[in-house]
């Protein structure tokens, strides 16, 4: 919300539910047949056939892993399927032999999640030898399609996309070469959406732990580069065992030792001479501006005990650089003097800088066969620092932006940042039937930072706003102090069985469960204060002449402890029938979430969701080289720590509003008469009717905050596609997705809901309480709600429980759909070269972004401006900003000579669509009014066009979202080429990456706000916040035996 701003019980269950699956086995003929994938490991299938394609029943089927020993050994059905569980990627070595066939070996096969299902064709005994006459008959292997998946997406081994492909060395560059995502805003640091989703939708494991941000669903915990081994991106169709998400599900794996030694250092070099500069916009001065990264990696494996024990540790050094720079227009930006140098001042330089190391390992243990632990364990704790030099602030000289000098010293922030993160796991396959695995792990992010002035001054920011073509801040702000912790614990119990009955069967069930807890303290400088001066416009809010110098000043500070748990069960059987040509994916996954305030209360409950994860495959020809798969799976995502804090914490926010009487020396407005205003709320210190007040500094009942029987955020989704193998190495598919939201929880006033129930009741007072601002509740939006009211009434000594329809609260149902449709092909890389390409056409749609606003840019997840009145959800049903029209995505390599690769990436992402955003009128919601410019109502000139003069009036439209203009396309093209020399048994790598290699320097980011906070109208609608970024450079050294 931005105004005027939950044991026991469990462990039987998951007992009770273990025990059923035992009795279920009892007296069955156990065998393994289905292949699953699970957060850190997968299964490896396929079939056994004689030369004429006829199924090989009671065929062995071993393998060996080269990397790191062990050996495991299974049989195949009645249809020649065989399946082995609980692999890691890596070589391994398989051996298949059947009675009265020749047994087939071969040494090298890689085996990786997505990519590990084979057929084997034996040949008869003795048919191969050529006895004076050619060879008749030959055994082989060939590669088959992921049978019974049916999960949508792409698995990427890092290590070797990294050696062949342009990308850059972080988590969201990878998730973009898979299919179904795009590119979100530049709002939010361009993160990934997924299937038209939010970018605080996804979720993101790295070997079984979570390291999602619970807080605001924004950037998981930091991961080094090279500590990857496979990132798979599930962009829809997965299985029971995975949840918290409605929109990607990213799984990722971190490398191992083996039985070899291995090391190597890598140099990594972004040098900001190889930069070209990016055009400048509005705001930003990008001449002035620079980056430039560099980082030393070292990586080491190998044994400890052979066949038994491993490690591998990764330390890497890092140096980290950035200058900001900005400048300010002097005069109308709908003229021709926006091109005009002279017309610009600069105002200040930040200088950004951290160099604080990475490091991690981990830690395997096959203790037997079949037996393994392992550990994993990284820091991204550091610090980093932002030096600013001039400011626009009275008593600064400012930044030159035309010869790029630094001003007088103004401030810096210093931060520190990251955590410690750990996950062990162990895993023991007892028999052909039984596996067993557990989990515990933990995730640490934090982040705390200081602000000071040149003097290290408790300043509060003074912003004078009377001339809106000249907003200037009249102080630099000192003082300001951030201190987040989020802390997560999880543990983590699975079950595999294997039996026979009408079929083969894999049933995998288990419970995890996250133990949350989420730590603030902030202010602002000044002891959480701050001003902005205003001169009032005919038709104000605050019924003041014309002309009058008014201010506003804002109080806000926040503290607490705030904790979570997030708990979930599930059964998943793959079911595979028919001479394993059809496989039915049969899940159901129970998500449960609990959410406390800052007095450990329980304000949100969810009880059991229960989700149906629901698929098949099948194999229309019978050569598991061809397969139709569909799905249906409900998805369900906690309610982020966020609404916690913000909705239920002890915060101390509201807004005072004042005659101007002037400023102090120091530059701090005096403030003269309060200015009493129609439904003004009580001012905390005075208690004159004259501010607007969001928290009151204690924590909020949680019987007032929540209406009861809430479902937590839901999504439905539906897909079909086939997918065809051809030759041995390309692969081929299309698929429909299908996505609906069902419901979601947003922060909503019901003022206006409880002071129509008064009037039919005849009950007086209500307005005098309920203002507009006073009772804010979490509620399912376009539902009815029971709500307790935060204030008795008509004289009563007990708050009294009333329930809210739809209507009365004056909320639509909040709505998104996703339509897609994905065409796909893999070429996989053969030491010489591969092709991947896709093209996805969509449509997003709706009336909600999600837990984020694209909009205005507010990361306050779950609690923006969205459903906070019912005038400003007007208009708001249209193409959402992570509507995607069209996304074309091609990446390739080239190996020349055995040494010179070549790669390339081109990616394509069509515009996103505005709107306008403006003042709510009064006549229309007096309370969506106060938020300023957060509705869709713009002034409309004759010929339809937004008016952009302030010094005119037009009449006031409604506009639609995304109904005025675009962006343009987003091109993404890189370029890279290596060279390897031989040193000895070691290599050393040279290499060169061109990132937007034709330097397309589009429209990405525009102003979307078409009046400013009184309805006047703005002049910087559509003004360019943000290009795409201009051609760069990195350079590669690299030494690996």
């Amino acid at each position: 919300m931005e105004k005027q701003d939950q044991k026991l019980r469990s462990q039987l269950l998951a007992s009770v539910a273990m025990g059923l699956m035992a009795l279920t086995i009892a007296g069955s003929a156990m065998i393994p047949t289905a292949k699953a994938q699970g957060f850190s490991s997968f299964s490896a299938s396929g079939t056994v056939l004689d030369a004429a394609g006829h199924p090989i029943s009671n065929a062995h089927v071993t393998i060996r892993s080269i990397d790191q020993g062990f050996t495991r050994t299974v049989t195949t059905n009645t249809s020649g399927v065989y399946s082995i569980p609980e692999l890691r990627q890596g070589r391994y070595q398989f051996t298949v032999d059947a009675d009265g066939y020749d047994t087939y070996v071969e040494t090298d096969v890689t085996l990786a999640p997505g990519s590990a299902s084979n057929q084997f064709r034996l040949a008869k005994a003795g048919s191969s030898e050529t006895g004076g006459t050619d060879i008749v008959v030959t055994s082989k292997r060939i590669a088959t399609t992921d049978f019974d998946l049916t999960t949508t997406g792409q698995v990427i081994n890092v290590a070797d996309v990294a050696a062949r492909l342009p990308v850059a060395r972080d988590l969201t560059s990878v998730l973009l070469l898979a299919p179904g995502t795009a590119s979100g805003s530049g709002a939010f640091g361009g993160l990934a959406s997924v299937n038209g989703g939010a970018v605080s939708e996804n979720a993101f494991f790295v070997n079984g732990l979570n390291i999602t941000d619970f807080r605001k669903g924004l950037s998981p915990a930091g991961v080094p580069f090279d500590f990857y081994q496979t990132i798979e991106v599930k962009s829809g169709g997965y299985a029971a065992e995975f949840g918290r998400s409605t929109g990607g599900f990213t799984s990722a794996t971190t490398k191992s030792g083996s039985n070899e030694f291995h090391g190597g250092i890598l140099f990594s070099w972004n040098p900001h001479e190889l930069r070209t500069r990016t055009r400048d916009t509005f705001f930003s001065d990008n001449d002035g501006s620079r980056a430039d990264s560099r980082s030393t990696t070292f990586q080491l494996s190998g044994p400890i005990i052979k066949d038994h024990l491993f490690f591998y540790g990764l330390y890497q050094a890092r140096n980290d650089s950035s200058v900001s720079a900005g400048r300010q227009f002097l005069g109308d930006p709908r003229t021709a003097d926006i091109d005009n140098p002279n017309k610009y001042l600069g105002t200040s330089r930040t200088y950004f800088g951290t160099s604080s190391p990475f490091y991690g390992g981990k830690i395997d243990a096959v203790i037997v066969s079949g037996q393994r632990l392992e550990a994993t364990y990284w820091s991204t704790k550091g610090n980093q620092f932002f030096n600013t030099f001039g400011s626009a602030a009275r008593g600064y000289t400012r930044y030159n932006y035309l010869t790029n000098t630094d001003g007088s010293y103004a401030g810096r922030t210093l931060a520190s940042y990251g955590g410690e993160n750990y996950v062990g796991r162990y895993t023991g396959v007892f028999s052909k039937w039984l596996t067993l695995s557990a989990a515990y792990g933990r995730n640490e992010n934090s982040y705390v930072s200081q602000s000071f002035n040149d003097t290290n001054g408790n300043v509060p920011p003074v912003t004078d706003a009377r001339n809106p073509l000249a907003v200037v801040p009249l102080t630099r702000s000192s003082g300001g102090r951030s201190d987040d912790h989020d802390i997560r614990k999880f543990y983590r119990g699975d079950a595999d069985l294997y039996f026979k009955l009408l079929g083969s069967h894999h049933v995998k069930g288990g419970y995890d469960r996250e133990e949350l807890t989420s730590t603030t303290a902030s202010s602002g400088g000044g002891d959480g204060l701050s001003y902005t001066i205003y001169t009032a416009q005919a038709g104000n809010p605050y019924n003041l002449a014309a002309g009058t110098d008014y201010v506003r000043r804002t109080t806000y500070f926040n503290e607490g402890t705030f904790a979570s748990l997030n708990e979930a069960y599930y059964l998943q059987d793959s079911w595979a029938m028919f001479g394993d040509r059809l496989n039915l994916s049969l899940g159901i996954r129970n998500d449960r979430f609990t959410n406390n305030n800052a007095l450990s209360q329980t304000f949100y409950k969810s009880g059991n969701q229960w989700g149906p994860r629901l698929g098949f495959t099948f194999d229309p020809v019978g050569n598991r080289r061809d397969k139709i798969y569909g799905s249906f799976g409900r998805l369900f995502v906690p309610v982020a720590s966020n609404t916690n804090i913000r909705l239920t914490g002890g915060e101390t926010y509201y807004t005072r509003t004042a005659l101007f009487n002037g400023l102090t020396n120091a530059n701090i407005p005096i403030l003269g008469s309060p200015i009493l205003y129609t439904n003004a709320a009580a001012c905390l210190d005075d208690g004159a009717l004259a501010c607007s007040v969001t928290g009151n500094g204690t924590p909020k009942s949680a019987e007032t905050t929540v209406a009861q029987g809430l479902k937590p955020q839901s999504a439905d989704e539906y897909i079909l596609g086939y997918e065809k193998r051809l030759g041995a190495r390309w692969k081929v598919g299309a698929y429909f997705t299908y996505t609906k939201l069902n419901d979601v929880l947003e922060d909503s006033s019901i003022d206006q809901a409880v002071n129509a129930y008064c009037g039919k009741q005849k009950i007086s007072g209500c307005n005098a309480i309920w203002n507009g601002f006073h009772q804010y509740v979490l509620i399912n939006p376009g539902s009815t709600a029971r709500v307790t009211l935060a204030n008795p009434i008509n004289g009563e000594a007990a708050l009294r429980t009333v329930d809210f329809s739809a209507a009365d609260l004056g909320y639509p149902k909040a709505r998104r759909t996703y339509k897609g449709m994905t065409f796909e092909a893999h070429r996989e890389f053969d030491g010489i070269w591969s092709l991947d390409a896709s093209y996805t056409y969509s449509k997003t749609i709706g009336n909600y972004e999600g837990g984020v606003k694209t909009d205005n840019g507010q990361s306050d997840t779950g609690l923006t401006t969205d459903f906070d009145q019912p005038g400003l959800t007007l208009g708001t049903y249209g193409y959402s900003p992570n509507d995607k029209r069209h996304v074309i995505k091609l990446a390739g390599s080239y190996l020349l000579f055995d040494r010179l690769n070549i790669g390339g990436k081109l990616q394509a992402f069509s515009p996103r669509r505005y709107g306008c955003i403006g003042r709510v009128p009064e006549s229309i919601d007096p309370y969506a009014a106060a938020y300023g410019a957060a509705g869709l109502f713009c002034q409309v000139n004759a010929d339809g066009s937004i008016n952009t003069d302030p010094t005119v009036s037009r009449p006031v439209q409604l506009i639609p979202r995304g109904s005025v203009f675009k962006s343009d396309w987003l091109i993404v093209n890189d370029f890279d080429v290596s060279y390897k020399f031989d040193v000895g048994s070691a290599a050393m790598t040279l290499r060169a990456t061109v990132f937007n290699l034709f330097n397309r320097q589009p429209k990405l980011n525009l102003s979307e706000v078409g009046t400013d906070g009184e309805g006047k109208a703005s002049p910087y609608y559509r003004i360019v916040t943000q290009y795409q970024n201009a051609r760069s450079a990195r350079l590669q050294l690299s030494f690996d035996f």
